[in-house]
This record gives structure tokens, sequence and C-alpha cells, in this order.
């Protein structure tokens, strides 16, 4: 049975229906991996900088997975045992208005921030602890509500690379065309 490599480095560079480059920030994808036991993981967000490039590391890949699975959502395989296959996906406009909804109604009842804020180092190891990762989800909160991907005609999400990540690679480069957007 074969399984999932990470690359070293993975480059995305988007570019417009005349093959220009789209020198766009904050473009979201996600990427996703298909388990061979348990659940598939979707790991996001993934943005583009100023010059419209996402560059990921695979220790991007694996911060990003233990985060995931550090909510206990579901039951999940480790990432080395998953399938090679992979899906590079643009998040379409329902799914990233459902993600903030989701964290905009979870957050608005959380309030370990403000009890740092106002007692700061006080407070205990755990409380602390709480608070760092509240401030982390707001402001990933805060940046995918001004993404690129909630102003483009695309409400679904769109599957945008397909390849096989079943070997060691230092580096894997995509260029994406985005049309119509």
């Amino acid at each position: 049975m074969q399984t999932l490599f990470i690359p070293d480095k993975i480059q995305i560079d988007f570019s417009d229906e005349e093959n220009n480059p789209l020198q766009q920030d904050k473009i979201l994808i996600g990427i996703r991996t298909f388990a061979n036991r348990k659940n598939h993981i979707d790991l996001s967000p993934f943005l583009t900088d100023q010059n419209g490039i996402i560059r990921i590391t695979s220790q991007d890949i694996k911060n990003n997975f233990d985060n995931f699975i550090s909510y206990g959502l579901m039951d999940y395989s480790s990432l080395e045992s998953a399938k090679p296959e992979i899906e590079i996906y643009f998040w379409g406009k329902k799914n990233l208005n459902r993600y903030i909804n989701y964290w905009t109604k979870i957050l608005e009842n959380k309030n370990a921030l403000k009890q740092f804020e106002k007692w700061g180092n006080k407070l205990g190891k755990r409380e602390i602890e709480s608070a760092k990762i509240e401030q982390k989800e707001r402001e990933e909160l805060k940046i995918l509500q001004t993404c690129f991907n909630g102003t483009t005609n695309y409400f679904d999400d769109i599957i945008i690379i397909k390849d096989n990540w079943d070997r060691e690679n230092d580096i894997v480069k995509y260029n994406v065309k985005l049309e119509n957007i």
C-alpha cells in the first residue's frame, strides 16, 4: 500500500485567463488528503502572499495537521498513513461563509482573551494558553473575512490540482489558472 510523502516545499502560482501572473494576496486554498482508514483530512488555510504565490513547507502542513486534530472533532490517522493522492482546492464562497459564521459564533462566547487582557500573567498557565489560542483564532478569522475568495464568482469549492505525493520531493511547483473571477 502506497502512502503519502509530504514534499519539503510546495509552491503554487496563480495566473489569469491570459496566463498573466495573478498578483493577488489572500487567495485561500486547502489541501485534501485521503485516509486509507478513518477520516479524510482537509488542511487549510493556506493563503497567497502579495505576489499571488503560496509557499508551503512540510512543517506548515504538519503544524496545520496537528492544529486540526487538536480540536478532537473526529478520529484521524497520521498524515503519513494517508493515500498518496491529494487534491488542492480553491475555497468557494459557500464554505468560506460557513467557516466564518461557525467561528464567529464560537468566538462570541469565548472570554479567555478578555480575561488575559484584564489580568495578564496573574492568570494560570492553562488560562494563558487558552487566551493565546483564542487570539490566534480571532486573528485567523479576521484574515479569512477579508480573503479574495469572498469577492469572486465561485460559490462552490473548486478542485484546482490533483496529484500524487507518492515519493520524496524537495519541491513541488504548480501553476493554476483562475478564470472568470
